[in-house]
């Protein structure tokens, strides 16, 4: 039996995990959990049990002394294993690494790899780099060559969310939870991430659009500090996490100033919007962008606009596509490797 660690740190890795770990039964996993945002009550309500180590800020300084001090902790604090799994993780391939075991690395935003940032980004990009096997949409492979040997790099189609989308399947009760039929999704940027170099949001300005145009809003802020984004504003805030992929599923349009929940719409075939602070995306957001199944724009006006033409469209649901990309393709490759 293969003695498997896998270290969760963010949200979506929590959706992620939960569709891979029914496949990895066979094994011995051990979990580990970082706080931030909603990953640990999202595992706890996947029934995903980890030890939860470390957390995480969006003061730089503190963000990065935190990095280190978990790092540290994970080498020494984690039982014996085999193999690790995680998803943008240097923490862990460092972990590993130090424990002189083999790492499995997913990762799908090359712009941490393409483009020089801070000092601490691109030692983490280094770290990434001792991972023994990487595992990327195919559409990235261009700029994950420059960090990564083609014997390291594992390509799939689709991307991340297909994976996690293909065993979705819709609360049919979802709606109750909230307190309105109709809605659209706002998320804001994430500001505080070492690879985003704008500091400015546009949240103020859609939110205040909506209002105008008296359209329900569902606002997930980050970080306790993305509230402020929104004062004076008329939105709703969940006071639990709720599950995206409903949120995506059910609502009229998705707007996100990252890429994660951008996709989980596009897949599903819901209005999706990024609009993430930079002209230059991820290759898998461009690969969505040039498919016209997501919209990246900063100018308000053109992002209502959108909207307004393609609302029609919004309760078009179709989960076959990301069905068959996780069985033909991806986890026959990760159970060679695990």
């Amino acid at each position: 039996m293969t003695r498997i660690w896998i270290d969760i740190i963010n949200p979506s890795h929590a959706l992620f995990f939960n569709s891979l770990i029914p496949e990895l039964s066979s094994h011995q996993l051990d979990i580990t959990i970082r706080d931030r945002a909603e990953t640990v009550k999202l595992c706890k309500s996947f029934g995903i049990n980890g030890r939860v180590i470390g957390t995480d800020y969006v003061d730089p300084l503190k963000k990065s002394v935190n990095m280190v001090y978990r790092t540290l902790k994970l080498s020494t604090s984690i039982p014996k294993f085999d193999i690790s799994l995680s998803f943008e993780n240097g923490m862990c391939v460092f972990g590993s690494k130090v424990r002189g075991n083999p790492s499995i690395l997913f990762c799908d935003n090359d712009l941490k790899f393409s483009q020089k940032s801070l000092f601490l980004q691109d030692l983490e990009s280094d770290i990434k780099s001792l991972a023994s096997y990487v595992f990327i949409p195919r559409v990235c492979r261009e700029n994950f060559s420059i960090m990564f040997d083609d014997t390291q790099l594992i390509t799939y189609n689709g991307c991340k969310e297909d994976i996690y989308i293909a065993d979705y399947i819709p609360d049919p009760d979802f709606l109750d939870k909230i307190p309105f039929n109709d809605f659209v999704v706002v998320r804001p940027e994430a500001l505080g991430s070492f690879y985003v170099k704008e500091n400015k949001t546009i949240v103020p300005e859609i939110l205040k659009r909506f209002e105008k145009e008296n359209v329900n809003v569902i606002y997930l802020p980050r970080e306790k500090e993305d509230i402020k984004y929104a004062e004076g504003c008329k939105f709703y805030t969940p006071d639990n996490p709720l599950n995206g992929l409903d949120l995506c599923y059910y609502a009229n349009a998705v707007l996100t100033g990252s890429g994660t929940l951008a996709r989980e719409a596009a897949c599903m075939g819901t209005t999706s919007i990024s609009f993430f602070p930079s002209s230059k995306l991820l290759s898998v957001d461009q690969y969505f962008v040039d498919q016209g199944r997501i919209l990246h724009s900063r100018d308000v006006n053109e992002i209502m606009d959108y909207i307004n033409k393609n609302i029609q469209n919004g309760k078009r649901r179709d989960l076959k596509k990301c069905k068959a990309i996780k069985k033909r393709f991806f986890l026959s490759k990760l159970q060679k490797k695990s």
